[in-house]
């Protein structure tokens, strides 16, 4: 009738597990991209026989202690058992060594987490703890990494950039990938460090993990390089002025009435620092009287 008026006996409590064991695994974006199964030994402490409850702690793993601090006053004091090291039972151990095969699967991240179930050192009455391979992915030469997304820079000349262009890139899995502009296409440079100027090859970055078939894509971060002071002639510049659409227009002034200035190079960080230093920072107020102001009074 027990089992229908809940007068039974409750189930009883699981075995405490020890603590697990992390280890990092190096991996390179090869290996993250294609899988990868290492072969790793460890080294554990097993249990040989069966483990005994300790007989100088009962198997709480500490003793009481009685110490008098003054006379007809006695301090209970409770300190970890020396005879099982505070574990509650006794048990003869050895050391085992073991190969584990670790499975790097494509597309895994970095952190990603590869358990061993119950592959830590054994503790008598506990449940073993997991030996954790914690996956470290290298930084790679020219592929830069985000979720399943792949980033690339690539740096054209001006030339590139208006005309076409056509790269070899060589993917993570070995395969050449020849990377081409469309007929007209044109590369602008970067507006700004937060702004770059991004294109992507569709279905071409990491596989998902758990799904490798479905892959991100691969981000091309351009930046064109523009001729340096003297590069072009005065030949070139007359050349380019009739190829390229929207020329400068020739104006006409008075240089005896007009100043005419040059460029130089200059950096954005210090706009609103031009001028002289000023080190005076006192200014005339109508509210405040300064030394040597004249009062009238009226009699």
């Amino acid at each position: 009738f027990s089992m229908f008026f809940g007068g039974g006996r409750g189930r009883s409590a699981a075995p405490r597990k020890s603590e697990s064991v992390n280890h990092p695994l190096k991996v390179s974006l090869e290996d993250l991209y294609n899988g990868k199964t290492a072969k790793i030994a460890i080294n554990r402490q097993v249990i040989v026989g069966e483990s005994k409850m300790c007989t100088a702690c009962d198997g709480q793993g500490v003793v009481l202690e009685l110490r008098q601090i003054a006379l007809g006053m006695v301090q209970q004091l409770q300190r970890r058992c020396t005879e099982c090291g505070g574990q509650g039972y006794c048990a003869t151990r050895k050391k085992e060594r073991k190969i584990l095969e670790v499975h790097v699967e494509k597309g895994m991240k970095h952190n990603q987490k590869i358990p061993f179930r119950g592959m830590a050192d054994e503790k008598p009455n506990m449940e073993a703890g997991d030996v954790n391979f914690i996956i470290q992915e290298k930084e790679h030469d020219l592929f830069k990494r985000k979720g399943a997304d792949l980033l690339i820079t690539k740096t054209l000349s001006l030339n590139e950039a208006l005309c076409g262009f056509e790269w070899i890139v060589k993917h993570l899995d070995g395969r050449e990938i020849a990377i081409k502009s469309k007929p007209g296409e044109v590369i602008k440079p970067e507006a700004s460090a937060s702004h770059p100027f991004v294109k992507i090859v569709p279905n071409e970055g990491m596989p998902s993990h758990g799904n490798p078939f479905v892959k991100g894509n691969l981000y091309v971060l351009f930046r064109v390089e523009f001729p340096t002071d003297g590069d072009l002639t005065k030949k070139n510049v007359y050349a380019l002025k009739k190829l390229l659409p929207s020329p400068a227009m020739d104006i006409s002034y008075d240089p005896e009435e007009v100043e005419v200035a040059h460029l130089e190079h200059a950096d954005v960080k210090n706009f609103g620092k031009g001028g002289a230093t000023s080190t005076d920072n006192n200014y005339d107020s109508d509210d405040e009287e300064g030394p040597g102001q004249v009062q009238c009074q009226q009699s």
